[in-house]
């Protein structure tokens, strides 16, 4: 049975202004985003601060970090609808959000208090030390749940975050829209 969904962050709840940044990279300029890539992995697990991270990757693009930051901070849109319907979910079901970011990298993207609307618990990679595809992410968010990792369902944009859930035995949906992801969790949670 079904008890609790945990989302993704980045692809799924906000559009994924860096890796639209890395796609343009990724033919003319594999090195880059083989070193961006690793920057955002440290990051993640929280062995460097945003601060740092942000000026590794602006020096990597050869760009200031003022403008770096414009970027992916115009780049960055919610996703409304889902973060409604999440709100619905959250109602009969448990809600989780589980994002590989830096400490305080959430905050700088919502209000104080704005994910308590609709998450039961929020799991920061940078903050517990370990990043998806990681077994003791999962069961990270899983435990603050209060949840077996067979009783959640876990969406995610990335096929090998998705991969990492189902080794855990979490269920894992593959996100590409909302109409698709609820149109899944519509049929999973009947």
């Amino acid at each position: 049975m079904v008890k609790a969904i945990v989302f993704d962050c980045f692809g799924v709840l906000v559009t994924d202004a860096l890796e639209a940044i890395v796609a343009e990279l990724r033919v003319s300029q594999p090195g880059v985003v083989e070193d961006i890539v690793a920057t955002v992995y440290l990051a993640s697990r929280g062995e460097i601060n945003r601060q740092e991270s942000s000026t590794r990757i602006a020096g990597l693009l050869g760009i200031p970090v003022e403008e770096y930051l414009g970027r992916i901070k115009g780049g960055e849109v919610k996703n409304h609808e889902l973060l409604a319907y999440i709100a619905e979910l959250r109602k009969t079901h448990k809600t989780g959000l589980l994002s590989n970011i830096s400490i305080g990298g959430l905050s700088a993207r919502f209000e104080p208090g704005e994910l308590d609307r609709y998450f039961d618990a929020v799991v920061v990679s940078g903050e517990i030390g370990y990043a998806k595809p990681e077994a003791e992410a999962y069961e990270t968010v899983a435990d603050r749940l209060g949840v077996r990792l067979d009783e959640c369902i876990f969406i995610d944009d990335r096929e090998d975050y998705c991969t990492g859930a189902k080794t855990v035995g979490m269920q894992a949906i593959l996100y590409t829209s909302f109409s698709q992801i609820k149109s899944a969790l519509d049929t999973l949670l009947v």
